[in-house]
């Protein structure tokens, strides 16, 4: 009896198929290979599973996502062979392995396969739908030409709450459920409507300064593209302006031609030559209209086209030129050059008296001499030889002050700002070498014996 029962345990343990009684996700495998059970599960679980949906939905729209297209997948293989294992222990008595097979046979045995998803699939899934959703907002616009101003309309933007949506999907993903999520949102206005720009049309401040046409033809260009970088710009309430930034890169490859800039107290050659005028114009317009100087600097030298006081330089990065729209109202920028003549303008929401006029004047505290001359020794040159090579310049010290007038009287009188423009000193060349020789000759018939010299 005990041989027939050894016989029996060992007939039925002794198979290439996974035991009767497993099943996997709840798929019936007992009986069947390891390769006919894994493709039975993927018709029956894996393939079902791509199959389920996520829909998201927005008003009257709605878009299916796949699992499959998230990832989503059971770990079948490592399932098959876990079915397939067991009762075949290999530390196991042949006793306890048929125990094990006859109690999965009567009663069944249901393993769970391992479970994932891709959430970076998830994400590119979910944004796919929300991006062609999302809008920027759109700022209307104003232009001027002949006098007139354009305006178009702004535009909304619109920004899905994409992470949350992420968030509910990938919840459903998580236990395998299909599901429904809606997707949620809120609108971002512009920072500029028509109404705001239809109600900004006052002139607010406006200055000119004169060029000549004897400058260089490169400094007459770098006004003109200067005023062309500017010109159009639109400042929204609190925005800040930076000179710089409105001109950009002053490069050739940019529009900027080679021409005279101070550098180190002296008139050099340099690339966008004239810009500081175009900003000093504008900074002069900023004043009369009476909106907010961030940033300025005089040059270091007096400039010739306003008086001293009056400037605002730029160079490079470190030197730059700011305002602020300090108004409730956008702020546009007209600036152009022509006829001798650099113009900027700016306009807005005008709610000063008409009658109210603001000025800046300047007064020198102190004059500063200019340094000993720097004197260059030239052994080329003979003793005694003097030139001037570069004719220095006095400095100052300067107050301007902002002055306010009400119907033509001064109602007030407060210092603006600083200004220090450099002294320079002159530059001379002196000769070091061996004087020259005189020779002394005598005319042909003197009878008196006089002596000429000659060079």
């Amino acid at each position: 009896m005990e041989k027939q029962n050894l016989k029996k345990m060992q007939l039925a343990l002794n198979t290439s198929t996974i035991y009767p009684g497993i099943t996997i996700e709840g798929v019936y495998v007992g009986g069947l290979s390891k390769a006919d059970a894994f493709s039975k599960l993927e018709a029956e679980v894996n393939d079902v599973l791509r199959q389920k949906q996520v829909t998201l939905t927005y008003g009257e729209d709605n878009w299916r996502i796949s699992f499959g297209d998230m990832g989503a997948k059971y770990d079948l293989q490592a399932a098959v062979t876990e079915a397939y294992q067991l009762a075949r222990q290999s530390d196991a008595s042949l006793k306890e392995r048929y125990r094990q097979y006859e109690e999965m046979e009567k009663n069944g045995y249901d393993l769970k396969a391992a479970y994932s998803y891709d959430k970076e699939q998830v994400r590119q899934q979910v944004e796919a739908v929300t991006t062609p959703l999302e809008q920027e907002a759109k700022d209307a616009t104003m232009t001027r030409s002949g006098g007139a101003f354009q305006i178009t309309d702004s535009v909304d933007g619109f920004t899905v709450h994409t992470e949350e949506a992420i968030d509910a999907v990938c919840a459903l993903v998580e236990n395998a459920e299909a599901g429904t999520v809606a997707l949620t949102g809120e609108s971002t206005p512009a920072a500029v409507t028509r109404e705001e720009l239809e109600a900004s049309t006052d002139l607010l401040g406006t200055f000119s300064t004169s060029y000549t046409g004897n400058d260089s033809l490169g400094r007459n260009i770098n006004l003109i593209v200067g005023c062309e970088k500017i010109n159009g710009t639109v400042l929204a309430p609190g925005e800040v302006f930076s000179m710089n930034e409105g001109l950009g890169d002053q490069t050739y490859e940019n529009g900027f031609r080679n021409a005279a800039v101070i550098v180190n107290g002296k008139i050099e050659d340099g690339i966008a030559g004239g810009v500081c005028q175009v900003t000093t114009t504008l900074y002069n317009a900023v004043v009369k209209a009476e909106l907010e100087v961030v940033e300025r600097s005089n040059h270091s030298l007096p400039v010739s086209y306003v008086p001293l006081g009056h400037d605002a330089a730029i160079a490079g990065d470190y030197i730059d030129f700011k305002f602020k729209n300090n108004t409730d109202y956008p702020v546009y920028l007209e600036a152009y050059a022509g006829g001798g003549q650099v113009v900027t303008k700016l306009y807005g929401h005008e709610t000063r008296s008409a009658s109210r006029k603001v000025e800046l004047d300047a007064q020198v505290d102190e004059t500063i001499p200019k340094p000993a001359e720097k004197v260059t020794e030239d052994p080329t040159k003979p003793d005694g030889y003097r030139e001037v090579t570069y004719t220095g310049k006095v400095g100052y010290r300067v107050s301007t002050y902002l002055v306010v007038y009400e119907n033509g009287k001064q109602v007030s009188r407060e210092r603006f700002n600083r200004s220090t423009y450099k002294a320079v000193a002159d530059e001379v060349t002196i000769g070091t070498g061996p004087a020259e020789e005189t020779e002394e000759t005598t005319p042909v018939g003197s009878q008196m014996g006089e002596s000429i010299f000659g060079d």
